[in-house]
């Protein structure tokens, strides 16, 4: 960034360059990945009549609580979306949560919103980055893995070299969980 005014220092500089690049994040993030999110999770995980939102949730609650990834998702994005009668993002990111930790790069996608937006989490970018990378590294070659990549280095550019460092060995030490 060039600075043609010679009192302002580099401290300065390098804020003002952190503001832009957290506005430019919440204007992605509310526009673009917001849409992107809803197509993402409402690509017929969820329906929208009320008799067969209550069919899927007696469907798919015994299978989450089981431990079914798929059916966990399918939660998390029927409450992320607001299908589930109520836009309840805590509840989403408990369902996520539980889906991602097996694994499921659709829930290790939605978590990371969750946590670069702070939708019913505490905003961490650091966890941002992480879910991000593990989705990227699940994801097949594609449109999702693309995204999954470049909205994880997007988080990059708010942490510290020692966070990066950080994030990048608890997405390892996560990684080996589950190989």
């Amino acid at each position: 960034m060039r600075v043609r005014n010679r009192d302002y220092d580099t401290k300065t500089v390098r804020t003002a360059s952190q503001g832009m690049m957290r506005f430019m994040l919440a204007v992605v993030l509310s526009l673009g990945l917001a849409g992107a999110a809803r197509a993402e999770f409402g690509d017929g995980a969820v329906t929208d009549r009320l008799d067969e939102k209550a069919e899927a949730f007696r469907t798919w609650l015994p299978q989450a609580l089981r431990g079914d990834s798929l059916a966990q998702f399918k939660l998390g994005a029927a409450f992320f979306t607001g299908r589930a009668e109520i836009e309840d993002f805590a509840e989403a990111a408990r369902w996520f949560r539980k889906a991602a930790r097996q694994g499921n790069p659709r829930a290790q996608n939605g978590l990371a919103i969750l946590y670069a937006k702070g939708l019913g989490v505490r905003r961490n970018y650091l966890e941002a980055y992480v879910w991000w990378d593990l989705a990227a590294e699940r994801f097949e070659h594609g449109l999702r893995h693309e995204q999954a990549i470049e909205l994880r280095d997007m988080m990059a550019a708010f942490m510290t070299p020692a966070q990066l460092e950080e994030a990048k060995r608890m997405a390892e030490a996560r990684q080996a969980e589950w190989e």
